[in-house]
């Protein structure tokens, strides 16, 4: 029996400043909407230096010694896993400028709920913000977005 099975990864940091986090409002047209940056990972690269990588592509921050927190899983259109790891950066530094994904905005975590969140990322904020919670499953074939 085959235990291997295609899977795409891929990771989101929340940087967090005080009360802000620092969010992207992506311009993708399968996923609009906040959430926070990140992107794939590349073949033969570690998860955390992705992490980094992507950061440093999106925002142009150096985050510090970023903390794998939780992770997203559901299977796309063609029943092939994706994973997102999810990651928390307290430390960052550099000058903030945005990419082509997106405009960059700080915003205070208590007001996210009232933004407009990328598809379900409402239920990924869960396991950022919930020592208690590390894994958001989508299961339901109407939540698949690829």
């Amino acid at each position: 029996m085959d235990r291997t099975e295609p899977t795409t990864l891929t990771n989101m940091c929340m940087i967090v400043d005080k009360d802000r986090v620092l969010t992207i409002d992506r311009e993708d047209p399968v996923w609009p909407g906040l959430a926070f940056p990140g992107g794939h990972i590349e073949k033969h690269e570690s998860f955390h230096d992705s992490v980094i990588r992507e950061v440093k592509e999106e925002a142009n921050l150096d985050i510090v010694s970023p903390r794998l927190v939780g992770f997203k899983q559901f299977f796309d259109k063609l029943d092939r896993r994706y994973l997102v790891f999810f990651y928390r950066a307290d430390q960052f530094s550099g000058s903030l400028h945005a990419s082509r994904e997106g405009k960059l905005e700080w915003v205070k975590i208590n007001d996210l709920p009232k933004r407009q969140l990328a598809y379900n990322f409402d239920r990924d904020l869960e396991v950022f913000l919930k020592s208690d919670l590390d894994e958001h499953v989508l299961l339901d074939k109407k939540d698949f977005l690829y």
